[in-house]
């Protein structure tokens, strides 16, 4: 009981700003359903997560959000070989509660080839707008697609200032 109030409290400070200073990085070790672990470093610039065995990090191509929780897009599977029952993705979002310490791992898939182009051959079918109506927007054809979400939590591993 002891350990999840420290826990708590550790994230809560983080979430408040308190426990680190603007330019520092927090470590986060994060277990999730199924087995998998993840070491993520929250830096000011995003997220990033260790490519195990490797001593390198792949970082988040996007933030989409930098308040709680904060949510960081990777362009790639996840790295590791503990990540049993998980769906065929070709990149992940990690979602973090920083109050909680909840995470969600978040996979997508692009299209294959086929499914792309058929697709395309559906949306150059498509009627043409009237006159007085704008154009459609394109089908968003190479848009990826939900694979899956695994559910996990994290705690402060250590701070480095």
């Amino acid at each position: 009981m002891r350990h999840a109030s420290a826990r708590m409290v550790a994230l809560a400070l983080l979430a408040l700003g308190l426990a680190v200073p603007a330019a520092a990085e927090t470590f986060l070790a994060c277990r999730f359903a199924g087995g998998g672990q993840l070491r993520v470093m929250v830096e000011e610039r995003g997220l990033a997560v260790e490519l195990p065995g490797q001593n390198a990090w792949m970082s988040s191509e996007e933030m989409s959000a930098r308040r709680d929780p904060l949510v960081g897009g990777f362009a790639g599977p996840l790295p590791g070989e503990a990540w049993r029952g998980v769906p065929a993705h070709d990149r992940f979002a990690l979602s973090l509660s920083r109050l909680t310490g909840e995470a969600r791992l978040l996979l997508s898939r692009r299209p294959d080839t086929d499914q792309v182009e058929a697709c395309r051959a559906a949306a150059a079918a498509s009627p043409a707008a009237s006159g007085d109506q704008p154009p459609p927007l394109p089908a968003p054809c190479e848009v990826p697609v939900a694979a899956g979400t695994i559910a996990g939590s994290c705690e402060v591993q250590r701070l480095k200032f």
